[in-house]
């Protein structure tokens, strides 16, 4: 195609996935530190390699007036060696970003050689950092930190060493050890082209279905909150690091959870209580089934009591609660007494609330295994318990006088219109 950064036969090493930043009344392009980013990695890519200057990379900046971007981006998408998404929080929002992600996965899938890995070709780099329990499950299981990018790149991300004239040198650095590492990704998996797919029909990668959406809440201390002496090893910065089981699992404990409510269909959402605040003890109608993993930890401090009362007051059946109780944790061994009953006074409804078998989950889960085990239970009582009292909605049928949930399957559209393509956000 004319005009594309591989007319001579060479295949671009990346292709630079990245969202915009609205403009702001003062007309200054807010993308500038970006396409500089760009340039600074295909000029770094440039001295280590033989290629030409215009395959070294892609990003939309390149593409003249007048080209049908699509066709271009689905071109470079499917001729690019590595796809190099620059996370942020407005990264994930962006449909046109999913978009990117969503055809260059498809295409790494469709290399898969019986039951080999899929081609690990996506190289990440943080433009501002993400919190772990943010990010979608397929970025999270991509590797994205390294030591020769340096502790200040993962606490400010290069925008930050951009725009910081004291870590300017740490700028250079992590620019030399990502154009590194694109490189050697690129020229050792050699991910073979293959023809452009039809960019308009793709789905976002990051579009949730909100009809499978099941919120995993975390209400737990942190290594700033816990209360002395409480060690401090099964915590982190934010209660959704919090991990009751280490060493026998180093994983949070709601990433366990997202294990198991995703292998009973759900797409899991993981958040701290305050995240999910409105719709854990807001009035009205549910949005989604949920569960509470709850650190018994915070019964005993005086800061959670009017969150806990609150949270079983509220009359919330399609929200179940789990208490993880790892059985080698010997600290919370020996304040068991004092723990259950402060539990009980705390939280009577929710205790006594669902099946039998939903209110072992405050007790039987003193191993990983005995925890998916209690909570599967809880996910259906709770899924179940959000058909019977989620929103139900007119019909849509003239002649139709019975109502019903909406909808019933993926492909029946919701009560409003379905959004049109959009540009770059």
């Amino acid at each position: 195609m004319a005009g594309t950064s591989h007319t001579e036969g060479h295949l671009p090493y990346f292709f630079l996935s990245y969202a915009r930043t609205p403009r702001t009344q003062d007309d200054e392009n807010p993308n500038l530190l970006v396409e500089k980013l760009y340039k600074d990695l295909r000029r770094e890519i440039l001295e280590h390699t033989f290629l030409p200057a215009s395959a070294a990379g892609f990003m939309d900046m390149d593409m003249p007036p007048g080209v049908e971007w699509e066709n271009r981006l689905a071109t470079e998408l499917a001729t690019c060696r590595v796809f190099l998404p620059l996370y942020s929080r407005r990264y994930f929002q962006s449909e046109q970003c999913g978009k990117e992600w969503a055809a260059f996965d498809l295409r790494r899938r469709l290399h898969l050689d019986g039951r080999r890995h899929i081609p690990e070709v996506i190289v990440p780099a943080f433009w501002v950092p993400v919190p772990d329990f943010e990010l979608p499950d397929m970025a999270r299981s991509i590797q994205f930190t390294h030591p020769d990018l340096g502790t200040h790149y993962l606490e400010r991300g290069l925008y930050g060493l951009m725009k910081i004239s004291r870590y300017r040198d740490h700028y250079r650095s992590a620019v030399h050890a990502l154009a590194r590492r694109v490189i050697e990704v690129a020229e050792g998996v050699r991910l073979p082209p293959m023809a452009p797919c039809d960019y308009g029909s793709i789905k976002s990668a990051f579009t949730r279905d909100e009809e499978r959406r099941f919120l995993i809440t975390v209400l737990s201390h942190t290594t700033a909150t816990r209360t002395a002496p409480r060690d401090a090893r099964f915590y982190g910065s934010s209660p959704c690091d919090w991990n009751p089981y280490q060493p026998e699992d180093p994983r949070p404990v709601a990433r366990i959870a997202a294990d198991v409510v995703r292998h009973l269909g759900f797409e899991p959402e993981i958040g701290t209580f305050e995240h999910h605040r409105d719709e854990l003890l807001g009035a009205g109608a549910p949005n989604c089934p949920a569960i509470v993993l709850l650190d018994v930890w915070t019964v005993l401090d005086p800061r959670f009591r009017p969150l806990l009362e609150a949270f079983d007051q509220a009359d919330k059946p399609w929200v179940g609660v789990v208490v993880p109780w790892s059985g080698t944790d010997a600290e919370t061994g020996q304040n068991a007494p004092a723990l259950r009953a402060a539990l009980r006074a705390l939280l009577p409804a929710k205790l006594a609330q669902g099946r039998p078998a939903a209110r072992r989950a405050v007790s039987d889960t003193s191993t990983v295994a005995g925890f998916e085990t209690a909570l599967r239970p809880v996910v259906e009582a709770a899924g179940n318990s959000y058909l019977r009292h989620g929103r139900v909605f007119p019909p849509q049928v003239p002649g139709s006088d019975r109502p019903r949930l909406w909808p019933l399957t993926t492909d029946d559209p919701g009560p409003d219109d379905p959004p049109g393509r959009k540009g770059r956000q």
